[in-house]
């Protein structure tokens, strides 16, 4: 039997996901993280933990004594400001965009074969055609600065910029011998990605998918299980957007900054 963990499966895209995962694969065990109620899923193992505390992550790594097939980061979350910090005194978007995701796949029991995939955004382009005009473009300094809180930082502006950090994570991942790849959901209103933004989530939830083109949650859920599960999207490295590999924007390959964040990485989780 195959097994998977997956963060960021309790409601959205994660949770249409999650059914398609085990609706096609009839073989396959997943193992959610979730901080809150977790609807019941066949074939699933829930552990509690919450993804802004670096303790509670390495519990719930210590929960994990399978070898695991693939690892999901879907977890994400946008905030209105870029001030709240997380119990051990990191910006809080940097904290469970990036962070969390590097010290469960440092903690985790891969099997060689593993495939990781992690959830950016387009917001990482920081253009009008990507992100029409409501998210703000990534401002990079270093993994130092931008792990603190900013009060000059918009929330938008801090995930955009924490979206370009996991594309950076995945590169140094794939370098390091993994399977890893960015899945990018595109513009996917109707999700509570926003919901920590009253006026945002109203527009979210009721305005913008109303506008043509938009992804949903339901599709964008069957596009991160194939990413997860299906055939080999493509090299290891790869940016995943909706359902085909293509290029992430320019700044997203630099690998000095790559080399940087993951040595932050290791010295903030170790």
């Amino acid at each position: 039997m195959t097994t998977l963990l997956m963060n960021g499966a309790s409601r959205g895209i994660g949770l249409h996901a999650a059914r398609r995962l085990l609706e096609d694969h009839p073989g396959l065990r997943l193992i959610v993280v979730a901080r809150g109620e977790q609807p019941a899923l066949p074939r699933t193992t829930v552990i509690r933990g919450d993804l802004t505390s670096l303790d509670s992550v390495r519990k719930i790594a210590a929960q994990v004594t399978e070898p695991l097939d693939g690892y999901i980061g879907n977890a994400g979350v946008q905030m209105t400001t870029a001030t709240t910090t997380t119990v051990d005194g990191y910006e809080t978007t940097f904290a469970v965009n990036v962070l969390a995701h590097h010290l469960l796949l440092r903690l985790l029991p891969l099997t060689t074969r593993a495939r990781v995939v992690i959830t950016g955004s387009d917001a990482h382009f920081g253009d009008l055609r990507h992100n029409l005009g409501i998210v703000p473009a990534p401002t990079w300094t270093t993994p130092g600065e931008l792990a603190r809180p900013n009060p000059k930082l918009k929330g938008r502006g801090a995930y955009a910029t924490s979206k370009l950090g996991v594309l950076y994570l995945v590169h140094a991942l794939a370098r390091r011998g993994v399977d890893a790849y960015t899945w990018n959901p595109a513009f996917t209103p109707g999700t509570g990605l926003v919901r920590a933004d009253r006026i945002g989530d109203v527009l979210f939830r009721r305005v913008f998918p109303l506008f043509p083109g938009v992804n949903t949650p339901q599709r964008a859920g069957d596009q991160l299980a194939a990413a997860a599960a299906g055939p080999a999207p493509g090299p290891a490295g790869s940016y995943i957007d909706r359902a085909t590999v293509t290029s992430s924007s320019t700044e997203s390959h630099n690998q000095a900054r790559e080399e940087e964040l993951w040595a932050f990485c290791e010295k903030a989780t170790s």
